[in-house]
């Protein structure tokens, strides 16, 4: 129980790592650009003294017969130049464990989960 008497959940907990879970989506791909796009809107932003905006968005779908899904995560972002604006979007797609409580993991916690009690593939 906690202070307010509400039952503890682990559920509720933060059970991904979302460093982690950045590093992993597209091999380490989808950080790079995260960090680039975020570097180059502020410098627009402050270079022309205008507003810049970067969107992320993540959509899961289970993929079927598996504790796996498919996460995809688009990258979206627009800088400001000096007339106008400069825009991208990407989209890719990251298959990720689901583990206990929901934790995203590119790898199964337990590597013996590929496979079943009589040791075939899972």
């Amino acid at each position: 129980m906690t202070a307010n008497n509400a039952p503890t959940n682990a559920s509720t907990s933060a059970a991904t790592d979302t460093g982690e879970f950045l590093t992993d989506l597209d091999g380490g791909v989808f950080d790079r650009k995260l960090s680039i796009a975020l570097s180059q809107v502020a410098a627009a932003a402050v270079d022309n003294d205008k507003v810049g905006e970067v969107s992320v968005k993540f959509t899961f779908k289970k993929i079927p017969g598996t504790t796996q899904v498919h996460c995809e995560h688009v990258l979206k972002f627009s800088r400001p130049t000096e007339s106008g604006k400069a825009s991208e979007e990407e989209k890719r797609t990251t298959p990720l464990h689901v583990g206990k409580f929901g934790k995203l993991t590119l790898a199964p916690e337990n590597q013996l989960a590929f496979l079943d009690r009589n040791g075939q593939p899972a």
